[in-house]
């Protein structure tokens, strides 16, 4: 039979094979190197931001690599970068960040590419700005946005609820805003617990929630800046809401308890609602699938977004207000 005559040279075939090894070479991408960098502006001005605020904008500045370039990346503290407004005057300039005594985390870094603004700007809502970076070597790079509106809070009420297991202060928080119809609107509400010194009393958070990045329909989740400085993002697109008055409402729990004489108790409660452009918005979303995704060989790309032309990161921008609430 045919398969009988076949089977000596199959087996013969299949052990000249076993012996040999495959060498694929793969062609390497083109790659212009390019500046990389995120800063997010704020309409309040760096000396008044808390110091978990300016750790989350401080501006940072790399560059690109080849992608079989398997050196850690560094930073870059030779960068020129700049924030201009509508006219062409510079409003903001940077230094490389100096080593500080900072009492809170998460802090302002001050390794290399962690740069610190040298003006004090506070960027007007509604008004148009340009980031230019430059380092040596590199074509020059450019942003622009426009900042948001503050949000409009009408009105906003916390009723407490039995305390925690471990004494922590628990609530319903319940908050109303009157959306703008024509723009794009994002919203990050940051809540914190203050004694009658003014002293920080505890962060605010959503109670058991599971809630991924961003919140749709009816969900809502307080954000955080003192841990993953992406993942405990979890704004709020006006998508469903847009140009109308609409509320938001979840279980709240404090980070602190009471437990102990000398613990104070909180006499007050800070909502800051944040608005963020619909670049800031993407790039964090992005940022959080690029994690998501870590370590997955099967899951899909996740492409950082980016809106630097002529190089790589993100120039966003955000308004806000502050409510209080007396407890």
């Amino acid at each position: 039979m045919l398969i009988n005559k076949l089977f000596p040279v199959l087996l013969l075939m299949a052990g000249v094979l076993a012996g040999c090894e495959t060498d694929v070479n793969l062609p390497e991408p083109e790659h212009t190197p390019r500046i990389a960098l995120r800063y997010l502006l704020s309409d309040v001005a760096p000396a008044q931001q808390s110091e978990a605020m300016q750790a989350f904008n401080q501006l940072y500045v790399s560059h690109s690599q080849r992608m079989f370039d398997a050196r850690q990346l560094q930073g870059r503290s030779d960068a020129t970068v700049e924030i201009l407004d509508a006219n062409g005057t510079v409003v903001e300039r940077f230094r490389q960040a100096t080593n500080k005594q900072w009492q809170t985390y998460p802090r302002p870094r001050y390794e290399p590419g962690y740069y610190e603004p040298t003006m004090n700007f506070a960027a007007q809502p509604g008004q148009t700005y340009t980031l230019r970076g430059r380092l040596p070597g590199f074509e020059t790079v450019e942003s622009q946005l426009t900042l948001p509106a503050r949000p409009q809070i009408e009105r906003a009420t916390y009723t407490q609820r039995p305390p925690g297991d471990y004494g922590q202060p628990r609530g319903r928080l319940s908050l109303v805003l009157t959306d703008p119809a024509a723009t794009a609107d994002y919203y990050v509400v940051i809540g914190k617990l203050y004694d009658t010194q003014g002293r920080l009393y505890g962060d605010l958070m959503t109670e058991d929630t599971n809630t991924e990045f961003g919140n749709v329909g009816e969900t809502f989740a307080l954000s955080s800046l003192y841990n993953d400085y992406y993942s405990s993002l979890a704004p709020y697109p006006d998508t469903n809401v847009n140009g109308r008055q609409f509320t938001l409402s979840s279980n709240v729990v404090s980070s602190n308890s009471y437990g102990g004489s000398n613990v104070p108790v909180p006499a007050y409660l800070e909502l800051q609602v944040l608005n963020l452009t619909a670049d800031a918005y993407k790039f964090y979303q992005s940022r959080q699938r690029y994690q998501d995704t870590e370590d997955n060989p099967f899951a899909e790309p996740a492409p950082l977004y980016s809106n630097i032309r002529n190089g790589y990161g993100f120039f966003g921008g955000m308004s806000g207000t502050i409510y209080r609430i007396q407890l």
